[in-house]
């Protein structure tokens, strides 16, 4: 769950820019004549506010109407932002940080820390697994790139915290902040996933493709009972990438129907980007092959054992100490889930659950895609994770945007068609050659991020237009619309 910040003060209160734009009229103190003028005010700021909501693209008339009102309401209950990551971003905005710079300036600043960060470690690491020296004898893997990732997270979790704060001291808070914190927040998903993939050495496929059956066999993959479980490190990896995607989504999903956005004690956007953090400075230090070892599970069954229980004996060597992390992980999800999905659909019905239609086809269809075709981590690992990427951001920034408009989210996500119907061709057993696959993917993955790129684009342009602000700038007025 990498939802964060301190957005229970930042967005909240009355929004300044509500009165921009032609969008209300001020009061008069006046009487008679001041009504007069008002209601001629009125007339003529409502005509101009139809011109401009037939023209936009993506804002409806109801969105254009709604969204200068829209009021978060969230809290973080996390100990540790409240004692040391809150206090630190509020000495940064207080001390460090200039009235001028703007909230969403700050949120970027942040998330090019992760981008740098996900470009050095492609560049030495572009199967995701070439830090694990029994996979890549070819050249050493500089442990650096995992010091520097760790303290990327960091740097990012702070910025991540002060953009709200900065915008409650500037007195800018607007609800363009929300959804770009959000959808920053979404893109970042898959950089932590893969730059943790990546640190922990993780093969996103079968070593014996790899290496050969011979050399493959007494590798500690085919041990593993985690691995052997989910169906090799293929799905491993993609647990990785999923699982805080999941929760990501999970917890917009509640915040759609209830209005609120409650982060608990122990989250992902605290105590999780921490962890994060620390697996790549343990990476740093140790070394990658430390995720490929099974001394923490080892250690525990000898204490166990020196205390007559042999229970768990036939786990010895079988538990490595990445599929302790990844296990972790998915206990994590799963109790996000059982925590929040049951209430959610309770409360709300069918409405609910159709509005969860989107990601159960977008995980569905990914797991089978991996399931299916065992080698294409290997042969395309990143095209992979930014297809994945790309689906997750267009549906979670779109189920914002409507819970900050009150409008219904769309089940039907067109851009997941093709995914789907591969997928579907796939578990049907039609049989497509790799080199097909490849190519169908990278330009899927292409298309896609063009399309995303210009929608997101067109969404913050349309947003700034109607709250009368710019994007990243607090400082210079924004000129009357030619719409108005």
């Amino acid at each position: 769950n990498p939802l964060k910040d301190d957005l229970d003060s930042a967005y909240s209160g009355q929004n300044r820019y509500s009165n921009m734009g032609g969008l209300t009229t001020p009061a008069t103190s006046s009487a008679s004549s001041s009504s007069i003028m008002d209601a001629n005010n009125n007339t003529a700021s409502q005509n101009n506010n139809d011109n401009k909501r037939a023209e936009y693209y993506y804002l409806t008339p109801n969105a254009v109407k709604r969204l200068p009102n829209y009021q978060y309401n969230g809290a973080d209950l996390s100990l540790l932002y409240k004692h040391v990551l809150s206090p630190l971003a509020g000495w940064c905005v207080d001390h460090l940080t200039p009235t001028w710079l703007a909230p969403n300036a700050i949120t970027s600043i942040g998330l090019c820390w992760m981008i740098s960060s996900y470009c050095v470690i492609w560049y030495f690491c572009p199967g995701m697994y070439e830090a694990n020296t029994e996979m890549n004898s070819e050249y050493t893997v500089p442990s650096a790139i995992f010091l520097l990732n760790g303290c990327a997270m960091l740097i990012y979790q702070t910025l991540d915290n002060m953009d709200g704060k900065q915008a409650r001291k500037t007195g800018s808070s607007s609800p363009l902040g929300l959804l770009f914190d959000h959808g920053c927040d979404a893109l970042n998903s898959i950089f932590g996933s893969a730059n943790w993939i990546a640190a922990m050495g993780v093969l996103p496929g079968s070593v014996n493709v790899l290496l050969g059956e011979a050399s493959g066999s007494a590798n500690v993959q085919n041990k593993s009972y985690l691995s052997e479980l989910l169906g090799g490190d293929a799905m491993l990896a993609t647990f990785i990438i999923l699982s805080p995607m999941t929760a990501f989504f999970v917890s917009t999903w509640e915040q759609y129907f209830t209005g609120k956005l409650i982060l608990p004690v122990f989250n992902g956007a605290s105590e999780g980007l921490v962890m994060g953090a620390s697996l790549s400075f343990i990476s740093y230090v140790y070394g990658p092959m430390i995720w490929q070892q099974t001394t923490w599970t080892d250690g525990a069954i000898a204490f166990l054992g020196d205390n007559g229980i042999m229970a768990f004996s036939a786990m010895e060597g079988r538990v490595r100490n990445l599929d302790i992390v990844v296990l972790s992980s998915i206990i994590a999800l799963v109790q996000e889930l059982l925590g929040k999905v049951p209430f959610v659909i309770r409360s709300y019905g069918k409405e609910a659950m159709r509005t969860l239609i989107p990601h159960i086809v977008f995980i569905i269809s990914t797991i089978v895609i991996i399931t299916t075709d065992s080698t294409i981590f290997l042969r395309i690992p990143r095209t992979m994770c930014h297809l994945i990427s790309g689906l997750f951001v267009e549906q979670t920034t779109q189920i914002m945007l409507d819970h900050m408009v009150e409008e219904k989210f769309s089940a039907i996500r067109w851009v997941m068609l093709p995914q789907v119907a591969l997928a579907a061709a796939m578990a049907a057993g039609v049989a497509v050659p790799n080199e097909y696959v490849d190519v169908f993917f990278m330009a899927y993955t292409a298309v896609l991020w063009v399309y995303l790129a210009l929608k997101l684009k067109t969404h913050v342009n349309e947003i700034c237009d109607v709250l009368g602000i710019w994007c990243f700038d607090i400082v210079s007025p924004r000129p009357k619309s030619k719409r108005d």
